[in-house]
């Protein structure tokens, strides 16, 4: 933060030859002035102090003093998103399982089968129930609980333990939990499970045939509903494409800069992240009292997000600036229509909303936020990697 004292030369003149004319208003014009003869970059303006009649005192914020290195030709790395037979049939398989009918297997446990189990939980002989807080029960006990047996279901490694187990039988499970995602209490701790299997049925598919297709999407047949789901893969890739390049070119860039950040921006930005984090949340119905006892991990995962923010907007202004990018009517229009696609609504409804709190205002800016990225990239030296997972979004990439 910068604090700047501003001589208003006649301003007891103007005070007392422009009758009505406020003296706050005659303080920005001064303030305006001055910033243009100095060459300032103001983010913000408080503290408006009269010292006497000819003088008075703001806090100015300004802008970071940022060099932009040559932000053409980074070397960037990214994963693939080829669409492949694979996957196309990897989609095809879960529609079938959309339409799958279950029926008693009649048979021990197999990979693959919905069962329905009653289970508890102990940790060193206590139950877990008394363990974790109320919204987390559901690792400790359940009853009548439909799962997959699969690897992935309910927690890593318990699904496959129960294959070979009968309807009716009960079984230990000792399972290491995972180090992360769960309740520090239990977090990589051993626990053991008492799983008594209710149910085993298995999943009878039907056939890929064009009576299938049909079922999914009318008037279609097995190839022509392949196509739409290639089709569908395809402009979902080239998304996810453009994504991972944008964060691959930002990150390459930020690399390369260092500068001091100002501190009222990146307290604002992080109070704001941390509200939406909290919202997040709240709709996924976290209690608020659990809310409250992680208040100290979101607001550092709200800063560290809001400091990548911060920095990356302020050297993606600098590419607009040089570049002399803009938000075109055309630009908005497209945003808007998309906006209002999504939200099934009209474009008219959409620009409304927008108008309330500056809302095209902030539209534009991501506009040309995003142009910047996209200089980036168009210009950037892209490696594919075949073996490479793509970058989660919405987290600091450092």
């Amino acid at each position: 933060m910068a604090f700047m004292n501003v001589a208003l030369a006649g301003l007891a003149y103007w005070h007392t030859a422009v009758p009505g004319v406020a003296p706050l208003r005659l303080a920005n014009e001064a303030l305006n002035a001055a910033v243009k003869q100095e060459n300032l970059r103001v983010i913000s303006v408080s503290g408006f102090t009269p010292e006497n009649a000819t003088t008075f005192t703001l806090s100015l914020v300004l802008a970071p003093e940022i060099v932009l290195p040559e932000y053409k030709g980074l070397n960037i790395k990214v994963p693939s998103f080829e669409v492949t037979d694979e996957k196309v049939n990897a989609v095809l398989d879960r529609q079938r399982e959309s339409l799958a009918t279950l029926s008693d297997a009649g048979r021990p446990v197999q990979l693959g089968d919905y069962l329905t189990i009653d289970y508890t939980a102990t940790l060193e002989g206590k139950p877990l129930a008394e363990i974790l807080p109320e919204s987390e029960h559901f690792l400790a006990a359940n009853s009548g609980y439909l799962i997959k047996a699969t690897e992935g279901s309910f927690l890593p490694g318990f699904a496959p333990r129960l294959e070979g187990m009968t309807k009716g039988e009960t079984k230990e499970v000792v399972l290491t939990m995972p180090s992360e995602g769960v309740n520090e209490a239990v977090a990589g701790k051993e626990v053991v499970y008492q799983v008594t299997v209710k149910e085993i049925k298995e999943a009878l598919l039907p056939e890929l045939n064009d009576e299938f297709a049909a079922r999914v999407m009318p008037d279609q047949t097995v190839e022509s509903l392949r196509e739409l789901i290639r089709k569908h893969l395809e402009s979902e890739s080239a998304q996810r494409d453009i994504e991972q390049k944008r964060i691959a070119a930002m990150v390459a860039l930020r690399e390369k800069m260092d500068f001091t950040l100002p501190e009222t921006v990146v307290r604002n930005a992080t109070r704001e992240r941390a509200q939406q984090l909290v919202r997040m949340n709240m709709e996924r119905g976290v209690p608020q009292e659990v809310i409250v006892e992680n208040e100290e991990d979101i607001l550092k995962a709200a800063g560290d997000q809001a400091r990548v923010d911060v920095k990356d907007e302020f050297i993606l202004l600098e590419i607009v600036a040089r570049e002399k990018l803009e938000a075109t009517r055309e630009d908005m229009v497209r945003r808007v229509s998309a906006i209002a696609a999504n939200a099934r609504t009209t474009p008219q409804k959409v620009v409304k909303t927008l108008q309330k709190d500056g809302g095209l205002d902030n539209l534009r800016h991501s506009i040309i936020l995003a142009k910047a990225l996209d200089v980036l990239v168009a210009h950037a030296n892209v490696e594919v990697d075949k073996t490479m997972e793509p970058v989660p979004t919405g987290v600091p990439q450092e």
